[in-house]
């Protein structure tokens, strides 16, 4: 599946992921929640570099954790890279802004622009502060596993927070509180 083009977004929900949330995904065996809750999700090439996978589908994934999953969705179909050389680079408010996250934002704002409905997935809080101040929708890691158990796609959370952790995903305890209170789980 290709990126949407644009001039034929119309009303077309989009979901643009930034790195993080993804490796932290499938590094516990659950990126296809993504799928199962949007259909599909786009990526820039700066993420995709970030994350390890080539923008060309046939080049195998680099070792880095959860490259292979990853680069598995984009052979699947479901997981696109969108070529984000004619969007408008964005210049961060926050200092803190990465590359990814830049190029994440601009291409949500692009399509957004362009009449899409978009959401961008990301956890980095200057990141998430960035796409708030510019009033685009987010959700993080921790926001897609309480959806997830909502849509009866996962029994539980808490096991899931439990693996993000000791695959070194930082996760605040107060985050951790209030995830499980949300899915009764506290």
């Amino acid at each position: 599946m290709a990126a949407p083009e644009p001039s034929r977004l119309g009303t077309m929900r989009v979901v643009i992921a930034d790195a993080g949330p993804l490796i932290g995904l499938a590094r516990i065996g659950c990126l296809d929640l993504l799928r199962a809750l949007f259909g599909g999700v786009t990526i820039t090439a700066v993420v995709a570099a970030e994350i390890g996978i080539d923008t060309d589908p046939g080049v195998r994934a680099d070792r880095r954790p959860g490259a292979s999953a990853i680069a598995e969705a984009r052979a699947a179909g479901w997981l696109s890279i969108a070529d984000s050389t004619a969007v408008p680079d964005v210049e961060p408010l926050n200092p803190g802004v990465d590359s990814g996250e830049r190029t994440t934002i601009a291409l949500a704002l692009h399509w957004q622009a362009a009449g899409a409905q978009v959401l961008v997935i990301v956890d980095d809080r200057c990141g998430r502060a960035e796409a708030r101040s510019r009033g685009l929708p987010i959700l993080g890691t921790a926001a897609v596993l309480v959806v997830a158990k909502q849509q009866q796609l996962i029994p539980a959370c808490a096991p899931l927070m439990a693996a993000l952790r000791e695959e070194g995903y930082f996760l605040s305890d107060g985050l951790v509180a209030a995830v499980l209170a949300e899915v009764d789980e506290a």
